[in-house]
């Protein structure tokens, strides 16, 4: 295999070669820290500006389910119509690897990770089982589970239907398929690819089968990946006509544009949505650093009336999930704590009452679903367990702000104190739960061990002390309510 910069020049040719365009400031390298990565050229004369393009790419150049039906079918079609649109996407970017220089998208695939390459691709559930155990009583431990399950499933089921489904003799696709390379092209999918709707042009989605929705599968997008994730910044994925051409990738381009201006030799970063560092862990396998301005350590409580399922596998997925809370590492209202905001619906932040300690660390939603769900067993109506003062006269929605505000603070009748303590009960129980699981499957690392942990160890051992901080400041803040009182 070529030197990386070398295959990273095949791809740039070849992406050129097809209309597609890198800003001529910018410049793709390797970064110690984040490894291929855009940036503006050092010896650049000027900046760029904020929203200009940095990558146009024609979305005939992108890679998903969609290439495997077109022009001719890349499976039979039996298979086509019993396998889920994620799955063959999968197995299509496998064919087209098998291919090699025939491929079309050979420049793009020899620039990936390598299926041999296993240190440079293996996300969290792939990890070898003396790095695994380490995520055990963890956040994403059920994750890990859930989605080796499935893709033991998935290939089990595919490379069944494929032998029953081949009647050309001379493709032994089937044959070449491993459950090695389904694993390492659903790892390529999950930290590369990107929400179809997003980018993929009006022609793509109409072309789609009618039992297909848009988001049922993701699209690679070549060159176009390389941008690294920073949450705080501002991005496009604009679709616009693309310049003159009359060939395939004629139609529409897939333009990234960051609103942040960028200097000469500064990373130009993309914008993924807002993922924790459990999603970004088991997506991605990184984590983003602490810092004054942002913190991105959570941990996620799933509602008891959802079904058990993993923490999002795409981190470009762009979507959310409303099946869960957050536990932040710092209180909800902290402006660093940037994600929870765009999490959650119910934000209380009532300047002459405060927030009892017990609810600063937690999502809001989270506290007002358990009291709803308390009162489900109750007689008692919502506006006679929290009383307004009868003088004022608010509309509705002001007057269940105001009793939010009320109970979120501590103020509230004898009446409603039991539900107040049953309330701050049940979440201090679910955070010692989750602090006593991390407790018991600690495994302790001393002297000259920690010099042979591995990197993937490290990241393990980083992200069950940033789980535990997460857990002992939400105790901590509790642990500084002295009353709660009742106020007319």
């Amino acid at each position: 295999m070529d030197s990386l910069q070398d295959r990273i020049s095949i791809l740039l040719d070849w992406a050129a070669s097809h209309h597609a365009t890198l800003h001529p400031s910018a410049e793709v390298y390797d970064d110690a820290e984040t490894g291929l990565s855009f940036r503006v050229k050092p010896s650049s004369a000027s900046s760029i500006s904020p929203y200009e393009p940095i990558v146009s790419l024609p979305t005939n150049l992108s890679l998903s389910y969609a290439n495997a039906l077109q022009p001719t079918p890349a499976f039979p079609r039996e298979f086509l119509s019993k396998t889920k649109p994620h799955v063959i996407g999968r197995l299509f970017l496998i064919k087209e690897l098998l291919r090699g220089e025939e491929s079309f998208w050979y420049p793009y695939i020899q620039a990936l990770p390598q299926p041999e390459d296993v240190d440079d691709w293996a996300l969290p559930p792939f990890w070898p089982e003396e790095e695994a155990e380490l995520l055990e009583g963890t956040n994403v431990e059920i994750g890990l589970d859930k989605i080796r399950n499935d893709l033991k499933r998935e290939f089990r089921d595919a490379k069944a239907l494929l032998l029953a489904s081949q009647k050309d003799a001379e493709d032994d696709f089937s044959e070449l398929l491993t459950k090695e390379l389904y694993n390492w092209a659903y790892c390529i999918f999950s930290s590369r690819s990107f929400r179809a709707s997003l980018v993929m042009s009006e022609a793509q989605q109409q072309s789609l089968p009618e039992d297909v929705s848009v988001d049922d599968f993701s699209v690679l997008l070549p060159l176009f990946d390389i941008g690294n994730h920073d949450m705080t910044v501002d991005v496009k994925w604009e679709l616009a006509a693309a310049e003159g051409a009359k060939d395939r990738n004629s139609g529409a381009s897939c333009q990234l544009k960051v609103g942040r201006e960028h200097r000469p030799g500064q990373q130009i970063f993309n914008n993924y949505s807002p993922k924790t560092n459990a999603e970004l862990l088991l997506g991605y396998g990184f984590m983003l650093p602490v810092t004054d301005e942002l913190h991105n350590d959570y941990i996620h409580v799933r509602k008891r009336t959802a079904p058990s399922a993993p923490l999002p596998a795409n981190p470009q997925s762009g979507s959310s999930v409303p099946e869960e809370y957050l536990i932040s590492l710092r209180p909800i209202t902290d402006p660093s704590s940037l994600l929870a905001v765009s999490k959650q619906s119910l934000l209380i932040n009532p300047p002459a009452l405060g927030l009892l300690g017990a609810f600063k660390h937690v999502q809001h939603d989270m506290v007002w679903d358990i009291l709803m769900t308390l009162l489900q067993h109750s007689s008692i109506p919502l506006i006679k367990l929290i009383p307004l003062n009868s003088n004022t006269f608010p509309s509705e929605e002001e007057a269940v702000r105001q009793r939010q505000e009320r109970f979120f603070s501590g103020h509230v009748n004898d009446e409603c104190q039991e539900y107040l303590e049953q309330t701050v009960a049940i979440i201090q129980h679910k955070v010692l739960q989750e602090l006593e699981r991390l407790n018991e499957t600690d495994m302790e690392v001393v002297g000259d061990d920690v010099e042979l942990l591995s990197p993937n160890q490290r990241l393990a051992l980083e992200y069950r002390e940033r789980c535990r901080r997460v857990l002992e400041n939400t105790l901590a803040t509790m642990g500084e309510d002295e009353m709660m009182q009742y106020d007319d």
